[in-house]
């Protein structure tokens, strides 16, 4: 092996450790500080990401011109991702662009089916546009992705079961068994028992 090819060899070597090293030191900051992996070179789409959702929850769900350039940026540098496309369908909900919004919230599910924003925003979609089988569906998913929604999932279902043309839909999946059935069948009856006390 001559000098020049050993160097050609090194040098190799060397930008792979480099490039592994930047990548588990962006990954890590993606998560702990974005604001620092988001103008690393290259930019981290994840971070960009992160930086959006943190502004648009700090302006109380306002997306201002700077959250929507950071999504944009998110969804070019990771055009396979979800949650980039999640937060644009938020924007176009925002702009009252519903079936736009719906479009880019069923794309963000399928690509990031574990991300229960999306899973809630259409799960509400879907019951304000009388697609109750497929409110159901997002129920359920929903409740395992974040279990802390139980009590608004729980409410929402209940005000479908009391609705005419929702109340099939919420039979049907009821009949399934769902992991969520005899949980909420017991908040059900807990809420009627309240109801009739007072």
């Amino acid at each position: 092996m001559t000098v020049a090819s050993r160097g050609v060899v090194i040098a190799l070597v060397l930008a792979g450790m480099w490039f592994s090293l930047r990548a588990a030191v962006v990954a890590q900051s993606d998560a702990v500080r974005p604001e620092a992996s988001a103008w690393a070179v290259p930019r981290s789409g994840n971070a960009l990401t992160a930086l959006a959702a943190q502004r648009i929850v700090a302006q109380d769900g306002a997306i201002d011109p700077v959250a929507r350039a950071l999504i944009a940026d998110a969804m070019a540098r990771v055009p396979a991702a979800g949650q980039p496309l999640a937060l644009a369908g938020l924007a176009a909900s925002a702009e009252g662009d519903l079936p736009r919004a719906t479009q880019l919230m069923e794309t963000a599910r399928r690509r990031a089916p574990r991300f229960p924003l999306a899973r809630n925003w259409l799960l509400n979609e879907y019951a304000r546009t009388a697609r109750y089988d497929a409110a159901l569906a997002e129920a359920g998913a929903l409740m395992r992705l974040a279990p802390e929604t139980r009590p608004q999932v729980y409410a929402l279902i209940g005000a479908m079961a009391a609705r005419a043309d929702a109340a099939p839909a919420v039979r049907r999946a009821l009949a399934r068994e769902p992991d969520w059935a005899e949980p909420y069948t017991a908040w059900a009856r807990a809420r009627k028992r309240a109801d009739a006390a007072t």
